[in-house]
């Protein structure tokens, strides 16, 4: 009876660490990706990975342009 404690916890253990590796991938993905926000600003500086609706308006989102900064993290 032991033995199955010990065996699944062991696979629960494997199974749960190989899916925080997939989120990293997933945010840093999302990081280095495009943004999109409401262009009536509904939500204030709120921003999107995915374009779509916004979702008190109903208006498109739009791409939102990003400042470029150099490797000290200042804007040019």
């Amino acid at each position: 009876m032991n033995k199955v404690i010990i065996a699944s916890l062991l696979f629960l253990s494997i199974a749960c660490s190989g899916n925080q590796s997939d989120k990293k991938a997933t945010e840093t993905h999302a990081v280095s990706g495009k943004k999109y926000a409401c262009p009536m600003q509904c939500e204030g500086d709120k921003t999107y990975a995915e374009a779509g609706k916004c979702p008190v308006c109903k208006m498109d989102l739009e791409e939102v342009a990003m400042a470029e900064t150099d490797s000290t993290g200042h804007q040019h």
